[in-house]
């Protein structure tokens, strides 16, 4: 029995259409076990007519677009404080460059730790709220170029009703003076303060803007992340804890300093005291070109604008 096997093709490249081959084959029909089975015994013309459909395609001359250049990949490694760490992870994340794509390596380290890795050449830049000693920058030991402004919130309970705390008032609450809400008009309770480590840039920042050289309370709870001092003041009614802007969340209510909130136009504008600028530092100037551009970017109204998602943006912008 023979039977016709009729295929119609198309050309994908130039949508031209192939002319109808018809694939003659002369199959015999046979049983095995009730199963029906065609079997091919005329080979030779199959593979006419193959070789007549490979000439039909190698007629068409259309070619494929040509596809766009990659651009070339480079690793760029940086070290970030945790204060400002949820700020550089947008900003990488948000950065292009037309010739050259970063591969991110950013290592969260505070300060101190930080510094001492710039010093042993192991990474070039670090992006920190806080420098230990300003005089590196100020003498030419460091390079340093700022690209936003970091503020430190205040946050109660929320159960808790104060709204607003004078540097004053805030001041004897982290030094152990005032134990009671009631002294600073809330509600008749115990008040328990929760720090970060003394290494941490939150705890720099406060140390150096309401503590000077006085030593925090004793009775304060160390909380080693942002996070954790989240969790902390969420879970006790009675606390008090400060956190980078870029950390908030829900759960916590956050208190005026004198009588202003931490929004990012208070802190651009620099009416919000409890800031400080978030610098880019490192040993020189950068001479790699994809460092230069995406720091150069930051600064840029472009940048800026990614800035002022949860940061101070620059005083200029």
């Amino acid at each position: 029995m023979s039977r016709a096997l009729e295929a119609g093709l198309r050309c994908h490249a130039c949508s031209e259409r192939i002319e109808w081959l018809e694939l003659a084959f002369d199959l015999r029909h046979s049983h095995t076990r009730g199963v029906s089975v065609f079997l091919a015994t005329s080979w030779r013309s199959a593979r006419r007519t193959l070789v007549a459909l490979s000439l039909a395609l190698a007629g068409c001359r259309a070619s494929l677009p040509a596809a766009s250049p990659t651009p070339n990949t480079f690793p760029l490694r940086l070290l970030v404080d945790g204060a400002s760490t949820p700020l550089l992870h947008e900003l990488a994340n948000s950065f292009y460059n037309k010739d050259a794509l970063a591969a991110w390596d950013i290592i969260t380290l505070e300060p101190r730790y930080a510094l001492a890795e710039l010093a042993r050449g192991e990474v070039p830049f670090a992006v920190l709220s806080h420098l230990p000693d300003p005089r590196l920058v100020e003498e030419g030991a460091l390079w340093a170029t700022p690209i936003a402004q970091l503020g430190i919130a205040l946050i109660v309970h929320p159960s808790n009703l104060i709204n607003n705390l004078t540097p004053a008032q805030m001041r004897a609450l982290l030094r152990g003076q005032v134990r009671n809400w009631a002294e600073v008009g809330g509600a008749d309770r115990p008040v328990q303060v929760i720090a970060r480590p003394a290494e941490s840039s939150e705890a720099a920042i406060v140390q150096a803007l309401l503590l000077g050289d006085q030593p925090i309370t004793r009775t304060a709870r160390l909380a080693p992340t942002s996070q954790s001092v989240l969790e902390l003041v969420q879970a006790d009614p009675n606390s008090i804890g400060y956190v980078s802007v870029g950390h908030l969340k829900e759960g916590v209510r956050t208190v005026a300093f004198d009588g202003i909130l931490p929004t990012v136009e208070a802190i651009t504008v620099g009416t919000y005291a409890l800031r400080s600028p978030i610098l880019v530092v490192g040993n020189a100037e950068p001479a790699n070109d994809l460092y230069r551009a995406f720091f150069a970017w930051i600064q840029s109204p472009e940048g800026q604008r990614i800035v002022r998602q949860r940061y101070g943006a620059l005083p200029m912008q």
